[in-house]
């Protein structure tokens, strides 16, 4: 055998043994427990702080919002989708009936034009090509720099909130 495939085969083999040694060094201890993750970050998971909380936290102080949401096109989305992390202000919110709420457990009130284009603003990447035809019905997509109430068009943008009900659009 030509001495030059002897040390390709030399360094291949090398390659080899490090590659074991190293991934035998790094490989979590934890790897492989349950399937191809490591089984401690389900433990390290539940570790982390919650902020989160379910729609029906809300519905039990703001009924009448629920209801009115309910009937428009926002129903399938959870509050915390525009207002923000909840699970401080359903927990502890209750305590200050009648009271002004700290700011830490003051949830955000979304009403500028911004807060709306997060999903409403003119995105080619949503929309839609069924059969040759555009379909932007999923969410309807608008383009806040051209949509403008026609009274409003020379002065400054009017927020979103002016015209639509955000609970019922």
């Amino acid at each position: 055998m030509p001495q030059h495939i002897k040390r390709l085969i030399s360094v291949f083999a090398i390659f080899i043994v490090l590659f074991l040694v190293m991934r035998q060094v790094l490989k979590p201890s934890s790897f492989g427990k349950l399937g191809h993750f490591r089984a401690d970050a389900i433990y390290e998971n539940t570790l982390k702080p919650m902020h989160y909380t379910i729609a029906d936290s809300c519905t039990k102080c703001h009924k009448s919002v629920r209801a009115e949401k309910d009937k428009g096109f926002h129903k399938r989305l959870k509050c915390e989708v525009c207002h923000g992390p909840g699970l401080k202000h359903s927990l502890f919110a209750e305590q200050f009936k009648g009271k002004e709420l700290p700011d830490s457990l003051k949830l955000y009130k979304p009403g500028e034009r911004k807060d709306c284009g997060v999903c409403h603003q003119k995105n080619a990447a949503r929309i839609k090509i069924q059969f040759d035809t555009i379909n932007t019905t999923m969410v309807h997509q608008i383009d806040l720099a051209e949509h403008n109430p026609p009274d409003l068009k020379a002065n400054e943008p009017a927020n979103c909130i002016d015209c639509h009900n955000p609970h019922q659009p």
